[in-house]
Parts: C-alpha cells; sequence; structure tokens
C-alpha cells in the first residue's frame, strides 16, 4: 500500500508541475490576446470615430450649402418681404422634400415664427434658434448645431435671408435616426453598435435612436457610470467596448453624443480555433504526461516495493537481502544500506534474543526458556515430571567466593546437573534450576543419582568447593494442567524437600493447602496491625554490672479475633517469605520508638530492642526511616537498639553491611541475635559494626547441668569480650545459671528467671516492685 501511494503521489507531481506550467502558458495568452484586441478594439472605435465626424460635418455642409442657396433666392426673399405667407410656406415645403430634411424652420428677424414643418407637416412647435447660433449663422454665412426636441436628435442649420439687410432666419434639420446609424455603421469595418444619445439637465443620458436593442441600451445606461469618453462593461450578457463622442455641449446641462461600441465576445472570435487548438495540445500533452508519469513512477517505485515487501518479511522473522538489480544509482545505494539493515537487525536480533532466554552472567537457559520448553513438553507428552533443584550453600559461599567464582560454580552444577538426568537444565532463579524427566517412573532414581553426584565436590579456580542441592518434584498432568501452575507446585515441593532426609519431595496439595492458609494468615496480619491486635511484650534485660534492669526487647504478640492467640514462629517466617515483614517492621519501629519516647518523658530512660528480618537490611531507606522516627519522637539514638540475625547478614552480606553501617553512624546500638546457630565465623563478626552479641537460648537453658554448653557459652564470652563487644545470655531459667554467667563475666542477662515478657503496664509495675527496678 506504501508503494501505491507513492506512486500515485510521483505521478500527482509530474501532473500538478505539468498544469503548473500550462496555466502560467495559457494565462499568459490570454492575456496578451486580451490586451491585444482591446487595443485593436480601441483602435477601431477611434477610427469610426473619426468617419463618424467626417459623415456628420459631410451631411451638416451640405445641408448648410442647400440653405444659403435657398436664402439667396429672389422669389423666396420676395415672398418673405412680401409677407407672402403661401408662397413662402411652399418653398419651404419644396426645400424641405428636395433635401430630404426632417424639420424646415422662417422666423423673422426677431425670431417669430413664420412657417414651421415638422416630418413635412406645418407645426408651431419646433426647435428654438438661440442667440448663439444666429450670431454665427450671420457671421460665417450659416451655422450648424445638433438638437435634441422631443426625443429625437437633429442636425439643425441656420442662415440669415438678407434683403440686403437682414430680414429672417432660416433653418434645416436632418434627423439623427436609425437610418443614420445604420448608414455609418456600413461604413465601419467592424460590427460596430451605434447610438445617438441626448442629455437634458442632470438626469444623464436617453437613446434617441440605436442600431439595435435600443430600449436595452437605454436600460443599461440609467445604471452605468458613462463619465470617461471609453469604458468596458457587460452589455446583452457580452463584454463590451465603448467609445462616447459629445458632439455638442450645451450650456445648461444639456447636450447631444454619439456611443460608439463593440462586443469583445466579437473581438475574441477569431481567435476561438487557436483557443480550440491549444486546448486539444493541452488535452494530448496531459495524456501523454500521465502515461509517462505512470511509467517513471513504477520505475521508480518497483525497487522500493521490493524493498517493502523485504520489510514486511522481516517482521515475520524472515531474514532475506534484496537483489539490488541495478549499479550506481540512489535506488541501489539505499538497497545495499537496506541489506546491511537486514544483517545488523539479524545479529542484534540473535543477541536480543539470546539474551531473553539466557542468563546474561552465566549463559544457560533462563526462567523464560524453561517455561517455553515445559509448554512444548504439555503439547507434546502425555506425562512426565518437572524438578526445581535449589543449591543450598549458595548464600554462604558468596561471602568467601567473588562473583566471578560464583558463576563458574553455577555453571559447573549446571553442567553437572545436565549430565546426570540427561535433560536441558534451565536457571530458573538466583539459585536454582528447573529441568523434564520424560519418563515419570525413573524420576525418583534420576532425584537420588542428582543428590549422589552433589558428594562428589566442585573445583572452581583451584577451589574446592562443597555444594549441596534439595529438589521438588511434580507430576504432569496429575499436579497441574500448565507451566504456572506446575511450576508454582514444584516451589511448594522444593520446600517440603528442604526439611527431608533424602534430599528430595513431591508435591503434596494438603501441605499446599495449608500453605495457602498461611498466606491468608497474612492478609489478616496486615489487618491486624492497623486494628491493634499485634502488640509488643517487652522483656527485661538486667544489666549484671549495675544489677538493674537497663533494656527491655521488644517481642510480638499477635492475638487475633478469628484465629486467638498467634505464635511469632507461625507468622515471622511467612512474613519474611511474602514480604509482609516490611510492615511489621515498620509498625514494630513506630511502636516501640514511641514507647521508649513515653518512657523517657516519665523519667524512665528505658533502652528498647526490636528485631530486624534480612529483607530490613536490604532497605536502603531503612536508615532515614528510622532517623525520622527519632527526630519526631526526640528519643536519643542508644535508646534504640537493633538486633540482626547471622542468617540475615549472610543473605547479601555486602549490602547488609552497607545499611548496617549506617545504622551504626547514626549512633544506634546493633547486636548479633541468637549467636552459635548460624555462620557462625570470625572473619565475618570483625567486618559487622556490632557491639554486641547475643548467646542463643539454645545454649543457656541447660548450663547447670550441661558440661558441653558451660564451655560454649564460656569460650563465646571471651571471644566477644577480646573482639570487644558485649555479650548478652538469653534463656536464664535458673539461679544456678545466673551465678555461672556472672563467674565467666557476662555482661546482661535475659530470660524467665529475671521476667518473663510483659505488657506496658506489667512491665511499669514490675519495675516498680522488682529489685532490678531502675529507682531501687
Amino acid at each position: 500500500m506504501l508503494s501505491v501511494r507513492f506512486q500515485t503521489k510521483l505521478t500527482l507531481v509530474y501532473l500538478a508541475l505539468f498544469l503548473g506550467v500550462m496555466g502560467i502558458i495559457l494565462f499568459a495568452f490570454y492575456r496578451s490576446v486580451t490586451s491585444n484586441v482591446q487595443e485593436q478594439t480601441r483602435a477601431q472605435l477611434d477610427a469610426s470615430a473619426r468617419v463618424f465626424e467626417r459623415i456628420v460635418n459631410y451631411r451638416v455642409d451640405t445641408l448648410g450649402e442647400s440653405a444659403v442657396a435657398l436664402a439667396q433666392d429672389y422669389g423666396f426673399r420676395e415672398a418673405i418681404g412680401t409677407n407672402d405667407q403661401p408662397t413662402v410656406l411652399s418653398s419651404l415645403r419644396n426645400q424641405t422634400r428636395r433635401l430630404a430634411a426632417d424639420i424646415g424652420v422662417i422666423t423673422d428677424i426677431d425670431g417669430e415664427l413664420i412657417a414651421g414643418l415638422v416630418d413635412g407637416n406645418s407645426a408651431i412647435n419646433v426647435p428654438g434658434l438661440d442667440d448663439a447660433i444666429k450670431q454665427r449663422a450671420e457671421r460665417e454665412g450659416f451655422a450648424t448645431k445638433l438638437v435634441a426636441f422631443e426625443g429625437r436628435v437633429f442636425e439643425l442649420v441656420v442662415t440669415t435671408v438678407r434683403a440686403p439687410v437682414p430680414i429672417a432666419w432660416l433653418a434645416f434639420g436632418i434627423e439623427l435616426d436609425k437610418e443614420a446609424a445604420l448608414e455609418i455603421q456600413a461604413l465601419s469595418s467592424i460590427d460596430l453598435g451605434i447610438a445617438f444619445l441626448y442629455r437634458a439637465g442632470d438626469n444623464g443620458f436617453s437613446v434617441a435612436a440605436a442600431t439595435e436593442n435600443q430600449a436595452e441600451l437605454a436600460a443599461f445606461l440609467k445604471e452605468t457610470d458613462t463619465q470617461n469618453e471609453i469604458f468596458s462593461s457587460s452589455f446583452m450578457k457580452q463584454d463590451h467596448m465603448f467609445s462616447r463622442l459629445t458632439l455638442e455641449d450645451g450650456a445648461e446641462g444639456d447636450g447631444v453624443a454619439a456611443l460608439l461600441y463593440y462586443s469583445m465576445d466579437s473581438a475574441l472570435a477569431p481567435y476561438n480555433p487557436l483557443v480550440i487548438t491549444m486546448v486539444t495540445v493541452l488535452g494530448l500533452s496531459l495524456l501523454l504526461l500521465i502515461s509517462g508519469s505512470v511509467v517513471v513512477a513504477r520505475g521508480v517505485t518497483r525497487p522500493l516495493r521490493r524493498l517493502a515487501g523485504a520489510a514486511q518479511q522481516i517482521a515475520k522473522g524472515q531474514y532475506k537481502a534484496v537483489d539490488v538489480g541495478s549499479r550506481g544509482d540512489e535506488v541501489a545505494d539505499l538497497t545495499n544500506s537496506f541489506n546491511q539493515m537486514v544483517s545488523a537487525v539479524q545479529e542484534r536480533e540473535g543477541k536480543i534474543r539470546f539474551q531473553a532466554y539466557h542468563d546474561v552472567e552465566t549463559g544457560l537457559g533462563n526462567r523464560l526458556m524453561f517455561e517455553n520448553l515445559v509448554s512444548a513438553e504439555i503439547e507434546e507428552s502425555d506425562s512426565f515430571v518437572l524438578v526445581v533443584a535449589e543449591i543450598q550453600q549458595l548464600p554462604e559461599l558468596r561471602t568467601v567466593l567473588n562473583h566471578q567464582n560464583i558463576n563458574d560454580l553455577v555453571k559447573a552444577i549446571a553442567e553437572r546437573l545436565a549430565k546426570v538426568t540427561d535433560a536441558e537444565v534451565a536457571r530458573v532463579s538466583t539459585e536454582a534450576f528447573g529441568f523434564v524427566i520424560r519418563d515419570a517412573r525413573e524420576a525418583e532414581v534420576v532425584a537420588s543419582l542428582v543428590i549422589n553426584s552433589f558428594m562428589t565436590p566442585f573445583d572452581v579456580a583451584d577451589i574446592v568447593i562443597d555444594a549441596g542441592v534439595k529438589m521438588g518434584l511434580v507430576k504432569y498432568p496429575g499436579d497441574g494442567e500448565d507451566m504456572a501452575t506446575l511450576f508454582r507446585h514444584a516451589q511448594a515441593a522444593l520446600d517440603k524437600g528442604r526439611g527431608m532426609p533424602r534430599g528430595f519431595a513431591w508435591y503434596d496439595p494438603d501441605r499446599d493447602s495449608s500453605q495457602k492458609a498461611r498466606l491468608s494468615m497474612m492478609s489478616e496480619l496486615r489487618v491486624g496491625l492497623k486494628n491493634g491486635e499485634v502488640r509488643f511484650a517487652y522483656q527485661p534485660k538486667l544489666d549484671l554490672a549495675t544489677g538493674k534492669i537497663t533494656a527491655v526487647e521488644a517481642l510480638i504478640r499477635w492475638i487475633s479475633p478469628t484465629r486467638g492467640f498467634v505464635p511469632p514462629d507461625d507468622f515471622i517466617p511467612m512474613a519474611e517469605r511474602t514480604g509482609d515483614v516490611r510492615h511489621v517492621t515498620e509498625w514494630g519501629l513506630k511502636t516501640a520508638v514511641e514507647q521508649a519516647a513515653v518512657w523517657r518523658k516519665g523519667g524512665l530512660n528505658l533502652a528498647v530492642a526490636i528485631n530486624l528480618s534480612s529483607s530490613d537490611l536490604m532497605n536502603q531507606a531503612l536508615p532515614s526511616q528510622i532517623l525520622v522516627l527519632l527526630k519526631e519522637h526526640d528519643l536519643p539514638p542508644e535508646l534504640l537498639k537493633l538486633e540482626v540475625t547471622e542468617s540475615a547478614v549472610m543473605n547479601d552480606m555486602n549490602r547488609a553491611l552497607e545499611v548496617l553501617n549506617m545504622l551504626s553512624a547514626m549512633g544506634l546500638s546493633l547486636s548479633i541475635d541468637d549467636y552459635g546457630t548460624g555462620y557462625s565465623s570470625l572473619s565475618y563478626i570483625k567486618r559487622l559494626p556490632v557491639s554486641e552479641i547475643k548467646i542463643d537460648k539454645s545454649f543457656v537453658l541447660n548450663l547447670a547441668k550441661s558440661d558441653e554448653d558451660n564451655i560454649l557459652v564460656r569460650s563465646t564470652i571471651e571471644l566477644g569480650h577480646n573482639l570487644g563487644l558485649s555479650v548478652t545470655a538469653e534463656g536464664v531459667e535458673d539461679e544456678e545459671s545466673v551465678e555461672k554467667l556472672r563467674q565467666y563475666g557476662c555482661d546482661v542477662l535475659q530470660g524467665y528467671h529475671i521476667a518473663r515478657p510483659l505488657p506496658v503496664a506489667e512491665l511499669e509495675a514490675f519495675l516498680q516492685e522488682s529489685e532490678y527496678g531502675p529507682g531501687k
């Protein structure tokens, strides 16, 4: 469609250019012809005007000579002198008829009418003879004048009758009528229109006679400005050029004029064949241009259509070069550039496709590729087993291996899995792989072989590394009909497999149901945090040096209206896995800071310790959140203690260190909680900005009875002191344990022997009554 539009546009451009040029030529031709015709018409009108004037002068001269001859006739003069009225009238009638005059007038010297004829009939109403014409006639022998009389125009000749002094005035008049106009028109070389006009006062010109269309011409003149002697206007639906000749100017605004006019359409008629010829040539040229433009446009757009077709094929994933077809022109350059682009796009798309379906760090297939693999397996197979395998020691190994070593280890594990399972292995998460076992009956055998294969350590960069693996297995179609369901159930099976001695587990729908119930619990927990169902119980911490309680640990308690008391171990781990622990931390920090501030205002400087999860240590905004709370409640940082577990720090030690260092710089006291149960190492303890370690209660509960626990606790206290750290013992349940810990130099004790976790009111009452109270 694009190429057709371009071809049409190209043709239209050629057509527009041609029409533009031809339009300019035709306009110039029209203007030239019109201007030429107007000039010729004006010249014809001027020539006709001169002919008209000569004819009028000739008629006047002839009439004047005849009038003078009659005035000199002896008998005529004698008849006038003797007042022979019949003879005078007869002579006037005969002379009028002989001259073909329309008017004959004789007056005495004073202007009184002696005899008058109009159209051969006696008349007393005849044109008057003014003094000016009489004076010219007496001076020159005869005088002429054009006069309008009763809507008609006459050529009037006046002479003096002498005997020998002037005794009378003789006048003859010939009408300028239609016949006169036609007579003059016949002498013109063009089809000239002639009209005789007269004007009386300021009413404009009226038509006395015309060669044709007298009534229409009279109406036209009433609506047209005739001030100019030469003007153009439309008359009888045709353009005409008019020339007005003033024949007689009256003293009082009256006068006589002749109007000559000629049709411009008639003047342009000789050029009509030329116009027809030019239009015919234009039409033929237009057809030739359209045909040629179409041919040229097709020649230009054909390679473009090929490029457009190739682009459509690229959109379908088919990368084919386009044949250049010609050499050395712009289209060939465009085609070559297009082919280079196709190669570059093909190469780039290959890289993008590889990156989309492979892990960037290791080059292994990623989760997207695995999803496509499983989806294809669902369409092609009746049954199979989907396996998710997770590396167990990877978080700890990240603290001692660099990034490249970890990537090399991941690739080595994937290669071993592929070799043992004879399947395509994909990296579906940071620590997990996925693969498919097509024979479901061999699934447990293959899983056992995988577990056994990890008994052989991995050699990475000359480092021998022991790594374990746990697996979750699901069956298709029994455990799911689609990829999403199968993968989710495989994750659930992996959760179960982590605790299985054989290292793997099948998906258990009943266990998954309880998992869903725990997820429902998270929704209730979020509501409980808002509704006040969740509170803190505060367990006192005894400072052996002073014998006083100087701090408390805030322990969360949830009393659900539907579940009753929910132990922290039931909802905190699930909150950490689902991310809801963030809401718990925000609530806990706010509640702990508010309570510590309330105690401080009441004169009780009691530090409050609160636990942080591993996800909290990944939150770069945590220090600023705590700083805002401390400033808002005007609480010194030393009255807020933060406790973290070893496993929380080891999950991503570098990021955890960034957050811990910022917290330490704020003046907050940091503690390692449950020390001894995780990945205890002097190397990582030295890197942490902590001021306290807390010995896990599992080592303290049997301190009075277990020599082994005594050794571990004493060595831990000595180690902590050697590192400059304060040591707190949790789980102190009896007086004998108190004495042993005092002997070992433990700094702080915490346990039921001191006090159980108490609500705020009970804690305040306990501090008032107990010997360990700050005020005692």
